[in-house]
C-alpha cells in the first residue's frame, strides 16, 4: 500500500513539474507577443535584410546585362515623362 502511495506522489509531482514548465513556456510566449518594441525591431530587421538582398540582386543584374537594364530604365523614364505631359495637358 505504501509503495502505491509513493508512486502516486511521484507521478503527481512529475505532473506538477511538467505543468509548471508548460505554464512558464506559455507565459514567455505571451510576454514576447506583448513586447511591441522588440517585435517592430525584428520586423524592421527582416525588411532591411530583404531590401539588402534585392538591391544586391539588382546590382548584379546591371553588372551582367547593363544594356537591357538601361533600355528598360529609359523606357520607364519616357513613360513617366509622357504621363506627366498628358496630365498637364488635361488641366
Amino acid at each position: 500500500m505504501n509503495g502505491d502511495r509513493q508512486v502516486k506522489d511521484d507521478t503527481l509531482r512529475a505532473d506538477i513539474e511538467l505543468t509548471r514548465q508548460e505554464l512558464a513556456g506559455t507565459v514567455d510566449a505571451l510576454v514576447a507577443k506583448t513586447d511591441v518594441k522588440r517585435r517592430v525591431g525584428e520586423r524592421a530587421h527582416q525588411v532591411k535584410d530583404k531590401v539588402d538582398e534585392a538591391s544586391t540582386q539588382a546590382v548584379e543584374l546591371v553588372r551582367r546585362k547593363p544594356v537591357p537594364v538601361a533600355a528598360v530604365g529609359a523606357g520607364v523614364a519616357a513613360l513617366v515623362v509622357a504621363l506627366l505631359l498628358l496630365l498637364r495637358r488635361g488641366r
